[in-house]
């Protein structure tokens, strides 16, 4: 879950851990065993309403960040009711990940709505390259994920560590029930070794492309103003020599899944910014297409693009 503590007093941090550490496991016992209906209840109105109430900071961020993206006043009914939604969207999307990482594959198929791009993904894998899936904190990639580890073969995912440990111990658990092996990356160059080995041992790489971790990120314009995004994925890419597939796995309102592979991307193995600039830019181009159709579950809960 990624909230910003930066600046909290440490009783406000002894409490997100405290909350978090019941909270997680419960919810991952219940998800399989308790009514879906119920247990988007309890995500809702025990555990982000709370939140919410606690640190309404968080929703004037969200609230900021969906007016730039509907082009409404903060303020706006239509901005304040988008900004619930993606609250409850982001509770939904841990029920349904513990949910899937626990159930048999098949489950996981019955509520794929669609399928669009899946001759790219095939055509990706029989190339015999690495496929780096680029996806963004939008939708459920983490229920994707395990439905590709399941189905098809493992998955390896980079991630960086949730300041929330009983958050990331049970992120892990569920992925590894889904065939999916995280590899965690921080500041130093060497944290990417092992993504490195898996895309040039032919394997499936997914990361996020839409958060600046380390603020070593190039300037793009994003729905109208500049904002950083990283390079990182397409550096990868053009080391481990593979093919970048955006990807990304939508929410339906029927709570069945869109899952959507574009068109990979070629990337050079010239690691310049002149070389790499463009792919980036059609990353960022593809992304604001999904979040301006799906603004509700592009999860950010910070200023995105600073003063608002």
């Amino acid at each position: 879950m990624q909230f910003k503590m930066a600046g909290s007093p440490r009783w406000l941090q002894a409490f997100y851990r405290a909350y978090f550490a019941f909270w997680i496991p419960a919810l991952a016992w219940a998800a399989t065993w308790w009514p879906l209906s119920l247990m988007y209840w309890m995500a809702r109105w025990l555990v982000i309403a709370p939140f919410v109430l606690v640190r309404p900071k968080y929703m004037r961020a969200v609230s900021g960040n969906l007016s730039r993206i509907l082009g409404l006043p903060p303020e706006h009914p239509q901005v304040r009711r988008a900004a619930w939604h993606m609250m409850w969207e982001h509770a939904y999307h841990w029920i349904d990940f513990f949910r899937y990482a626990q159930l048999p594959p098949e489950k996981v198929e019955e509520h794929i709505a669609c399928l669009e791009g899946w001759d790219f993904f095939q055509q990706a894998r029989q190339s015999g390259r690495g496929t780096l899936l680029l996806t963004a904190h939008m939708g459920n990639p983490e229920v994707g994920a395990i439905a590709l580890g399941k189905h098809v073969e493992p998955v390896h995912v980079l991630y960086w560590r949730d300041r929330f440990e009983k958050a990331e111990e049970f992120r892990t658990r569920m992925r590894l029930l889904g065939n999916v092996r995280g590899i965690p990356v921080d500041a130093s160059p060497l944290s990417v070794v092992p993504a490195l080995r898996v895309l040039r041992s032919g394997g499936i790489l997914a990361c996020h492309g839409d958060r600046d971790f380390n603020d070593q990120g190039w300037p793009v314009v994003f729905f109208g103003k500049e904002t950083k995004f990283p390079p990182g994925p397409f550096f990868l890419a053009a080391r481990g020599r593979a093919l970048v597939i955006p990807t990304f796995f939508l929410v339906e309102p029927d709570r069945r899944f869109r899952v959507i592979y574009e068109e990979p991307f070629e990337v050079p193995e010239d690691v310049s910014e002149t070389a790499l600039r463009p792919y980036l830019e059609r990353w960022v181009a593809i992304l604001e297409r999904y979040v301006r159709t799906y603004p509700e579950q592009w999860y950010c809960f910070y200023p995105f693009w600073g003063s608002q």
